[in-house]
């Protein structure tokens, strides 16, 4: 064998070495299973650990977002992070027998399986939950006899009701919608959160809301969030859509004893920031702790992570571990303050 192809081989070796231990490398995300104990739901997710990862925080990311920078930015600052998959990732209906207590038990799952991974410090743990995730994750926390800290991103600012009201108030309008014809959707939506909300069995509720949707002259605008069709009155008769009207965030955020950092995005689609900022604010103001933070950002955060948001979480997670450390600094001005 001649010298350059001696050295062409070894360096041939080399590179695929480097290859196989980038794909092996702690950092990239492994599935792991762990089990809701508290209902015995077998649970998956996607594990990620910095490299020579010993003694590292950890965060649990709950969020339907691409989540790909937003983990690689975590990691970077040397945080593990654990993505679970929702239940009904593949098929819906296991998502919408949960209530908001089923999915809270799966997040303090996720913490108690974080508490078993070699290296991660269980004494800094923590809880990032964006948009239709956040409710069930404020309630646990709100539950949990252990602070952990927890970060909203855009989580709900109104009730249940009125949020939903909202959104397919700004779908209609979107469309063209007449006030005559919104008025009527309103008392539509009104009649479907009645039945939603009755306490009466779940087959009885769509039942009646089969009946409703058969009979309104007005329908809902369409909404990739549920079937436009005769599966729709199932949609909304289940556990899961009755806890999301219910849903009363002022009074989960006074419940909070953890750390808690709120983020919204300046730019958010129907979203009136100043009533939004104002919900928060109050909510937050009889929470069991002083550890909380507003902070309103350029652009959305309700189904995206951007470099600012990014930072201001990294920030603001860095900073539990100093009971006096400031504000992160990404934050825009508030204008209620």
């Amino acid at each position: 064998m001649t010298i350059a192809r001696a050295v062409l081989m070894a360096a041939f070796f080399v590179a695929f070495a480097g290859v196989a231990h980038a794909q092996q490398t702690p950092r990239s995300p492994r599935e792991v299973q762990y089990v809701n104990a508290e209902d015995g739901t077998e649970l998956t997710g996607y594990l990620s650990v910095p490299y020579g990862a010993e003694s590292v925080p950890a965060v649990v990311l709950l969020s339907i977002a691409g989540i790909d920078p937003v983990t690689e930015r975590l990691l970077d600052a040397g945080y593990a992070v654990l993505a679970p998959t929702r239940r009904g990732f593949v098929a819906v209906e296991p998502l919408l027998q949960a209530t908001y207590a089923d999915l809270g038990g799966d997040l303090r799952a996720a913490l108690e399986y974080l508490g078993t991974v070699p290296g991660v410090d269980t004494r800094r743990l923590a809880v990032v939950a964006q948009a239709d995730d956040a409710p069930p994750a404020l309630l646990s926390m709100a539950a949990a006899s252990s602070p952990v800290p927890l970060a909203l991103l855009a989580p709900p600012a109104f009730s249940g009701v009125d949020e939903f009201r909202r959104e397919q108030r700004a779908m209609a309008r979107r469309d063209g919608a007449r006030p005559d014809e919104l008025r009527a959707l309103d008392e539509y939506i009104d009649r479907i959160a009645e039945i939603a909300l009755s306490r009466v069995e779940p087959y009885v509720r769509e039942y009646r809301l089969d009946a409703l949707r058969a009979s309104s002259p007005v329908q809902l605008p369409r909404n990739a969030a549920f079937p436009m069709d005769a599966r729709q009155a199932h949609f909304f008769a289940s556990p899961l859509w009755r806890d999301r009207l219910a849903f009363e965030p002022q009074v989960a955020l006074g419940l909070l004893r953890s750390p808690a950092l709120v983020m919204i995005g300046a730019d958010e689609a129907n979203t009136p920031i100043d009533a939004y900022l104002d919900s928060i604010r109050r909510g937050l103001a009889a929470a069991r702790t002083d550890d909380t933070t507003v902070c309103l950002v350029p652009g959305r955060t309700r189904h995206s992570f951007t470099p600012r948001s990014m930072d201001v979480l990294v920030e603001w997670l860095d900073g539990r571990s100093s009971p006096d450390a400031p504000a992160p600094s990404g934050c825009l001005e508030d204008p209620l303050w």
